[in-house]
């Protein structure tokens, strides 16, 4: 079976929510977005102690609307590709930052306050999902992305997966209504498409989930457009996750 994309996907996008800004975990039948349907087990909110609603049996993806400092996002765009940083770590979240300074010092970053606060960040984020996945350990992976990565629909093989996009296009999910159809028709589906917001953490269940089915979400197709994505990805450790990050490995 042929799985490159091709040239001129046919793709419906419409905005994920509402543009309205939420104060408190809501229903998503309460936004007026007609692509989600309200008993859906979507939940968005507004700070990043909403996310534990993951953690609510019925809720399948949660959504934290946000924004970063204006520095860390002009920083970032400004990045020539091969200078946007790609690492792969298996931290506890008291080390978490060390960890992060040690690495992006080895990939040759320079220093400075709007590193810190793009390190800052990410670690608030690591201690967030900890707390979530009630475990000191976080797989933290920070990817450059310059193809079309994991472009087909699919429900992750985990049991939950937060995301964040830092630069580029964003992931695209599909409203539980249509799951069926876009997991049937891949790259034929011009069904409703949900996007995130850039900076919008998202954390969703996955088909190793005891108690949802998962979402169905993909990479925005963007070979050849000559966009680059720089995207979070944190998980709870597994039987592929690097070995544990100790300083002394660095020293």
């Amino acid at each position: 079976m042929n799985t490159s994309m091709p040239e001129s996907p046919k793709y419906r996008h419409r905005p994920a929510v509402s543009q309205d800004i939420l104060t408190s975990p809501v229903n998503l039948g309460e936004v007026a977005n007609p692509t989600i349907m309200q008993g859906s087990g979507i939940r968005i909110c507004t700070s990043a102690q909403g996310l534990s609603a993951i953690n609510a049996p019925k809720n399948e993806l949660v959504i934290c609307r946000r924004s970063i400092p204006f520095c860390v996002t002009e920083w970032l765009k400004k990045m020539a590709p091969s200078q946007l940083p790609a690492l792969r770590i298996l931290v506890s979240r008291a080390n978490v930052r060390e960890a992060l300074e040690s690495e992006l010092d080895a990939f040759g970053m320079a220093s400075g306050r709007t590193r810190d606060a793009f390190i800052a960040d990410i670690a608030d984020l690591v201690s967030v999902f900890a707390g979530i996945t009630r475990q000191d350990l976080v797989d933290v992976r920070l990817d450059r992305i310059e193809h079309d990565a994991c472009w087909k629909f699919h429900k992750d093989s985990v049991e939950i997966r937060l995301l964040t996009t830092y630069r580029g296009e964003t992931t695209e999910w599909i409203s539980p209504q249509f799951a069926d159809r876009a997991l049937r028709e891949q790259k034929d589906y011009d069904g409703p498409l949900e996007s995130l917001r850039q900076h919008d953490v998202a954390i969703f269940r996955g088909k190793h989930a005891n108690s949802a089915d998962g979402i169905v979400h993909r990479s925005p197709p963007i070979a050849g457009t000559g966009s680059v994505r720089l995207l979070l990805c944190l998980n709870a450790p597994s039987i592929v996750s690097p070995e544990q990050w100790r300083a002394e490995r660095r020293a």
